[in-house]
């Protein structure tokens, strides 16, 4: 794994959380859960080496799982905005962490913006977004909307063939990025690559820049 191997709590194991929490520990991450219900916690303890029935608005139980020492925290709790805040205002007092946390609405998120969390989702509405674009863009891997917009986007080159990105100046005249070119016919990509690099029919390019710029282009 590149990067820093984190210690995260994920408090609320119901779909999104237990996704959470596998794929960080997939990602090489130590990963401490907590619920409330036995049913999911015994379902996560097939996945997680820590998990703890334990009720999160006891900001005493919250210490005493050492939740003050992690890295990150992450709040998953359902629809219950109520214990939301008050788990999100436990987690903040004892001053270690930083915090994610799931949105149930709009308002639910504008409460924890003001709360001043390092990151508040509501999930369905940013996977109708993402949605939406790669149904626009075909091709699109990822849209950053918290960004203005910006998107990541894989294209197939054709017209583009024997041009290199010199000549093509993509930045200047679309105001996108090349991060990777996969030649025709192989696995693997090569990131960053040289400006002198020469195009070929069939290669695929990860581009990256303004989501509305994407549909400008012609490879």
């Amino acid at each position: 794994m590149a990067g820093k191997k984190l210690e995260i709590g994920i408090i609320g194991l119901g779909k999104f959380g237990l996704r959470m929490a596998t794929s960080l520990v997939s990602l090489g991450h130590t990963v401490v859960g907590i619920d409330m219900s036995d049913a999911r916690v015994q379902l996560a303890e097939e996945e997680l080496d820590a998990v703890y029935k334990a009720d999160a608005t006891n900001i005493a139980v919250l210490r005493s799982l050492h939740v003050q020492n992690l890295d990150w925290v992450v709040i998953s709790v359902g629809e219950s905005v109520e214990q939301s805040l008050s788990i999100t205002l436990n987690v903040q007092e004892l001053g270690g962490p930083k915090i994610w946390v799931k949105a149930s609405n709009e308002e639910h998120k504008k409460i924890l913006q003001r709360l001043h969390v390092h990151r508040a989702i509501v999930p369905e509405m940013e996977a109708a977004v993402m949605a939406a674009h790669q149904l626009t863009y075909p091709g699109m891997l990822d849209m950053i909307p918290k960004y203005g917009g910006i998107a990541i986007q894989e294209l197939r080159v054709d017209a583009w063939d024997g041009k290199t990105l010199i000549d093509l100046n993509l930045i200047r005249e679309f105001n996108v990025m090349v991060m990777g070119i996969r030649p025709a016919g192989e696995r693997s990509f090569a990131f960053v690559p040289p400006a002198a690099t020469v195009l070929h029919k069939g290669d695929t390019l990860v581009v990256v820049g303004k989501a509305d710029s994407m549909g400008n282009l012609k490879p």
